[in-house]
């Protein structure tokens, strides 16, 4: 007798799965050749006349309006997309009823105070009966306190000096050229701004 034959049923239908598992699926197949028959080669790009760039690209161009000046003209069909495009962004826009800025939420500056103008300018009397003339409030009227001083001392010929943080003190009874002085050196300050003190002894 001679050797027994091996079966061939099991291998046929090895060979039949082995082959389903391989080949792909007809859905898959079908949308490759429809995706090979869109697709034209060599590719067509249009180019911006203006930028240079695909219109895609035009809007960050520095030249957008002229792009879009020349999409009007060379390519009408991407322009009336472009508009409906932006036509739908400004209608989401109206319908959430909330208003964007480019860069978010900007920082509310801190309101400065108002600070009322007031200059105090009096007479204080120190020892052996010198007089000297007292100037406070510069700072209320944006005069810085050291350039004042000096420029006191050389309209007065007179020692002057600062004091405080805001005050100015000027050897001599000079209160009523400093009145003067003022008014004539800042014309913003105001003569209603400025107040005459009484003699105190210092």
């Amino acid at each position: 007798m001679g050797a027994p034959q091996p079966p061939t049923c099991g291998m046929k239908g090895v060979a039949k799965n082995m082959a389903a598992a391989t080949d792909p699926p007809n859905d898959d197949v079908d949308q490759q050749e429809e995706e090979s028959e869109a697709v034209s080669y060599p590719l067509q790009v249009e180019y911006c006349g203006v930028c240079g760039m695909p219109p895609e690209y035009c809007e960050y161009s520095p030249t957008t309006a002229q792009c879009h000046e020349w999409m009007k003209i060379h390519l009408p069909s991407y322009y009336s997309r472009l508009v409906e495009k932006v036509c739908e962004g400004v209608s989401g826009l109206a319908v959430s009823g909330k208003k964007q800025s480019r860069g978010g939420k900007g920082i509310k500056k801190p309101k400065k105070k108002e600070v009322t103008r007031s200059i105090n300018i009096s007479q204080q009397l120190r020892s052996k009966k010198k007089h000297v003339t007292v100037i406070t409030g510069l700072r209320t009227c944006d005069i810085d306190p050291r350039k004042a001083s000096k420029q006191f001392s050389t309209r007065f010929s007179c020692g002057s000096s600062v004091t405080g943080e805001d005050e100015v003190v000027v050897q001599g009874d000079i209160i009523d050229d400093m009145v003067s002085f003022i008014l004539e050196q800042w014309p913003e300050v105001e003569e209603q701004s400025i107040h005459l003190g009484k003699d105190k002894k210092r």
